[in-house]
């Protein structure tokens, strides 16, 4: 086989496979947002044989074959050598997963995030703890066979950040963790209360969405290629970047949830209508990894919903779609969207907190993967660990250890991808406000285009044709650190709080 028709082969066997990964993400989004409540035990097996249908494609002696010629006959660092690097992550993990525990990881996904959304609604953790005690189980059968004897929470890891290994990440979150807690101590003990009121009141539903759908068209997603449903979760998936289906959630007496919730799956949204057409069902067509996809939703939600000059283009919008809302300048509403209060929810923590809220998951997994902690431990676990990065306890279950999904559907080792792209948004942003001059003035203009080309042309075009390592330092001139954001966040809260300790 000439490595033309080994390549174009390739492509055609990839196809088949992107298509039944399209077909599951499809049913996903129906799960979260349509599906009846009775739907869960079919919906299990038909998401089970899907995955089988998958796990046999990615394991076939033709892929495999194809795979080897087109590795002997890739240039290096050329197009095709990074969609055969892109194909065998998923193809090494498959070989060493068998097929039967694939299939029971899908259909315990399902039947996970029903139990989840019972317990949360009751806040009652017995009710999700039998589920989540068989993820458990079936995710270390799978770290076991992709890393035997080797570290299990790294096999993890990789399926959401490859390369990301634990000893890496270990003194990276611990700097984080020792620079966050005494810049949140020092707030909490200056004492200053920021005037919130402007952003509580009575917001309809409806005017919510309206206004974040709004801001959505605004930095430029396109909804005639996406949509925007309710879910318990928000999330974004790609089905493909002319189907992207993102989903929001709301508060009655606070706008802010609603409108940064939509602002965030928004940049995931970009991403996902941003990915090269020509790569499209192809191993490198895909985005490269969740730490940059995440770096996307926190630079649009934060280094551009939060700054002024968002807000002095926004502020009369808001007005318009909330009339019955406190009178406020931007001023005021910069103010009261860059407070620093230790709280229990990772979806509405500030950005001083957020990474602590992360850093809190992290130590957890890591205690369940190698560190002998059980699930049914994990409740207390959660609070204890709460109130020593936090300073705060649960008062009940829906507010700690099951308000997120991620567990219900052994996302185990996602967590961390949260906090790698909030640094490499503040190091991304900053790098095209570098380049581009002052974007806080085209913000105030309604100018976003000129912010989501750069990323388009730095980020988004390239698909899964680097790694994430390299791609940052392509689009920055740098590696990944945590500079940027911490310099972000130190000044963001001295001008909000005054000059800290």
């Amino acid at each position: 086989m000439d490595i033309q028709t080994a390549e174009k082969r390739l492509y055609a066997l990839w196809g088949e496979i992107r298509d039944l990964n399209a077909a599951s993400d499809l049913l996903e989004w129906d799960q979260d947002t349509n599906m009846p409540a009775g739907g869960v035990g079919a919906r299990g097996k038909v998401v089970s044989t899907l995955e089988g249908l998958k796990h046999q494609s990615l394991t076939s002696t033709e892929l495999g074959d194809v795979l080897e010629r087109c590795a002997a006959g890739a240039e290096q660092d050329s197009l095709l050598a990074a969609q055969v690097r892109r194909a065998r992550l998923d193809v090494d993990r498959a070989v060493k997963v068998p097929r039967a525990l694939a299939q029971s990881l899908a259909e315990a996904r399902v039947t996970g995030f029903h139990a989840w959304r019972r317990a949360r609604e009751a806040a009652d953790f017995k009710l999700f703890a039998s589920e989540l005690e068989h993820m458990v189980d079936l995710r270390r059968q799978e770290a076991a066979a992709i890393n035997p004897g080797g570290n299990a929470y790294d096999a993890l890891l990789r399926e959401f950040e490859p390369g990301a290994k634990e000893e890496d990440l270990v003194p990276l979150f611990s700097g984080l963790r020792d620079a966050l807690i005494p810049l949140v101590r020092s707030v909490t003990e200056r004492g200053v209360e920021i005037d919130e009121t402007p952003a509580q009141g009575e917001f309809p539903t409806q005017s919510q969405l309206e206004f974040g759908r709004s801001l959505a068209v605004a930095i430029g997603f396109d909804f005639e290629s996406g949509r925007l449903d309710e879910s318990t979760h928000p999330f974004c998936i790609g089905i493909d970047r002319g189907d992207v289906r993102m989903t929001w959630r709301y508060e009655g007496h606070d706008f802010r949830a609603a409108t940064f919730g939509i602002l965030h799956e928004t940049g995931h949204g970009l991403y996902e209508q941003g990915l090269p057409a020509d790569l499209a069902r192809t191993p490198a067509g895909s985005p490269v990894s969740l730490g940059i996809h995440e770096s996307q939703s926190r630079l649009w939600e934060n280094h551009v919903g939060r700054s002024r000059g968002f807000w002095r283009w926004a502020l009369p919008s808001y007005r318009e779609a909330f009339p019955s809302a406190p009178e406020c300048d931007v001023e005021q509403i910069w103010a009261l969207l860059h407070t620093v209060r230790p709280s229990l929810i990772r979806v509405e923590a500030d950005e001083a907190t957020y990474n602590l809220h992360v850093i809190a998951r992290f130590e957890l997994e890591r205690a369940l993967f190698g560190g002998g902690l059980e699930v049914q431990d994990l409740p207390a676990a959660w609070d204890d660990l709460y109130a020593e990065l936090l300073g705060v306890r649960p008062t009940d279950a829906a507010n700690g250890v099951l308000q997120d999904i991620h567990w219900s559907q052994g996302m185990f080792g996602y967590f961390p991808t949260y906090t790698l792209g909030t640094m490499a948004a503040a190091q991304l942003f900053a790098a095209a406000n570098r380049e581009l001059g002052n974007l806080e003035q085209a913000f105030a203009r309604g100018e976003f285009q000129p912010l989501l080309d750069w990323l388009r042309d730095r980020i988004h075009r390239h698909g899964g044709r680097y790694e994430a390592a390299e791609l940052i330092e392509k689009a920055t001139g740098k590696p990944l650190a945590p500079d940027d954001l911490l310099a972000y966040l130190r000044q963001t809260t001295q001008e909000v709080y005054g000059e800290l300790a």
